[in-house]
């Protein structure tokens, strides 16, 4: 019984998502310049703002799932540098499919 228990646990632990990797400073950053650059860059009124959180919560999980909290640092290394990496190419990528769920919800 003990190692049913033990193996249970161990598969539990693995089975959970790569995100839980990303500190929780790290995904209010992104979330944080995620939302404030759709903002700016939308200029949605007030009641239309709810999209830019969910474009950028939904990109933000889906981003957790493979990318790294040392690439999230690597990532702001490179902004603040004015480069773009490939990670951050991949970020963008996810953009499209979440802006189109975040437009179709109530």
């Amino acid at each position: 019984m003990l190692r049913l228990s033990i193996a249970s646990a161990l598969l539990l632990m693995l089975s959970m998502p790569a995100w839980a990797d990303w500190t929780q400073a790290q995904r209010t950053h992104f979330l944080g310049q995620c939302i404030e650059s759709c903002q700016t860059t939308l200029k949605l009124p007030d009641a239309k703002r709810k999209i830019c959180d969910e474009t950028c919560g939904c990109v933000a999980d889906q981003a957790q799932t493979t990318v790294t909290p040392a690439d999230m640092y690597a990532i702001d290394e490179a902004a603040a540098a004015g480069r773009t990496t490939e990670t951050m190419q991949k970020i963008r990528g996810y953009f499209p499919s979440c802006a189109k769920k975040a437009v179709r919800m109530p």
